[in-house]
């Protein structure tokens, strides 16, 4: 099953959907959306992707605030930061 991620990168203003193979490990990522209560972790949060599992579906993220914390494939929302 492979379920899209929405990352976003505008290209004349027009937001472009991807998937998690299009992210890689080392790539910076802004949150723009997660529901975990647990988490301290709020929109506008930035992080590198440290590691990325294909059969689960899960992006793992060191966060900046030292959370490492992974993404959920499909539910959490996140932009790519590029430099």
């Amino acid at each position: 099953m492979s379920a899209c991620v929405q990352f976003s990168t505008y290209d004349s203003g027009v937001e472009i959907l991807g998937t998690k193979k299009t992210v890689k490990v080392g790539d910076r990522v802004k949150l723009t959306e997660m529901n975990d209560t647990w988490s301290k972790l709020e929109k506008g949060s930035e992080g590198t992707v440290s590691k990325i599992e294909e059969d689960q579906d899960l992006i793992w993220v060191k966060w900046d605030n030292g959370e490492k914390l992974a993404l959920l494939d499909g539910i959490d929302k996140f932009k790519v930061v590029k430099d």
